[in-house]
Order: C-alpha cells, then structure tokens, then sequence
C-alpha cells in the first residue's frame, strides 16, 4: 500500500511539473506576442499558436484573456523585482530605462520590463485600443505599479547620502517621481511618429546629471545647516 501511495504520489507530481510547464510555455508565448503586438493585438488563439500547445490548454490555466493579462503583468513584475533588488543609483535607473526600454540599447532589458513599460501606455490611452475602466489588466497593472514606485523610493533612498534624507526625507520620492517621468516620457517618445534620431544614451547620462546634481545641491544644504 505505502509503495503504491508513493507511486500515486508521484504521478501527481508529474502531471503537476507537466501543467506548470504549460502554464509557463502559455506565458512566454503571451509576453512575446503582447510586446510585439500590444494588448488588442494578442487574442487566445494566437497565444495558443505560438505557444504550440492546444487552445483548450490555453483556456484550462487562464478562463479568458484578461486573467491571463494579469498573471502575465504579476510575472513580469517578479522579474522586475529580481533586476532591481538592491539599491540603485540614479544613474544605472536612467541608462537602464531610457536606452533600454526607447529600443536603443537592447541588451540592457527584459522583454518582462518592456511589457511593463507598455502596459503603461495601454492603461492610460482607454479609447485608443487601450483598457477600459473597468478592465481587471488595468486594476492589476496599477496596483503593481504603484508597488514598484515604492520599490524605487526605497532603492533611491538606499543609494543616497543618509545626511539628504535625514535633512530632506521626502527627497527620495522626488528622484523617483522624476527618474519616472524621464523613463516614461524617453519610452513614449521613442515609440511615437515623431522619432527624431536621438542618441538615447547621450540623454539618459543628461538626465543622470541633472539628477545626481540635484542630490549633490540638497548634500551641500544639509552641511551648510549642521
């Protein structure tokens, strides 16, 4: 009897190992697809196409395409969380996202950080085949954006003199608001009609100076105040 349990027991495990990797070939298949296409363009038949796997298993792991958007976005963020463990400096974050996420500097991104960064503009353009108020992609996408601005500020805060943010605590939240707004405003810019040829390096080493600047001018106040 025990040895039969242990048999039993395994095939279990199996057919467990068996539908996580469906889940996860379901996945990729749905990160590639929605990166090259956006949101609208990946339907459930496609992601079973290129996932190679039978649209019937496609609908056993995700009921329809929004749950299978949000467990897409929750992947990514994992990433995410993975890449940007540890502090950060500014100047990393700004190479990082303007000439890897504009396109300019490939290997320096995830497909994972590029979704993200799409999903964005898919959250905030409702009427241009983006999601609607009510979408559970958009809710989903929100909540874990504002986890990952409270990621930044703790990375910022953790890679900035501790004389600045005891004399100006709210600076960290500053940096990051503007290191987003750089990211984001880079990113839209270079997925526009209006692409002029722009060497995104050269701006993402601008913005790094404005904003290493900005922490050296508060560093400076908060000796002068001691």
């Amino acid at each position: 009897m025990k040895q039969g349990t242990r048999q039993g027991d395994g095939t279990k495990g199996t057919r467990q190992a068996r539908s996580d990797r469906s889940r996860e070939q379901i996945l990729r298949a749905a990160l590639d697809l929605a990166v090259e296409h956006g949101y609208q363009g990946t339907t459930m038949a496609a992601v079973s196409t290129e996932s190679g796997l039978p649209i019937g298993s496609v609908y056993w792991h995700f009921k329809n395409k929004e749950q299978l958007f949000v467990s897409l976005l929750e992947h990514c963020y994992e990433v995410w969380m993975e890449i940007h463990s540890g502090p950060e400096g500014l100047r990393r974050k700004l190479s990082r996202g303007i000439t890897g996420l504009s396109g300019a500097d490939p290997g320096h991104y995830t497909k994972e950080e590029a979704l993200l960064k799409a999903a964005n503009v898919w959250a905030l353009s409702k009427r241009l085949g983006g999601l609607g108020e009510d979408s559970e992609v958009r809710a989903a996408y929100l909540r874990l954006r504002g986890e990952m601005f409270k990621v930044n500020v703790q990375r910022v805060t953790e890679s900035i003199p501790d004389e600045v943010t005891e004399r100006f605590p709210d600076m960290p939240t500053k940096l990051a608001v503007l290191s987003l707004a750089f990211t984001d405003g880079f990113y839209v810019h270079a997925n526009s009609e209006v692409h002029l040829d722009l060497d995104f390096g050269e701006y993402a080493d601008l913005a790094a100076q404005a904003l290493e600047g900005l922490v050296d001018d508060f560093a400076r106040r908060a000796a002068e105040e001691r």
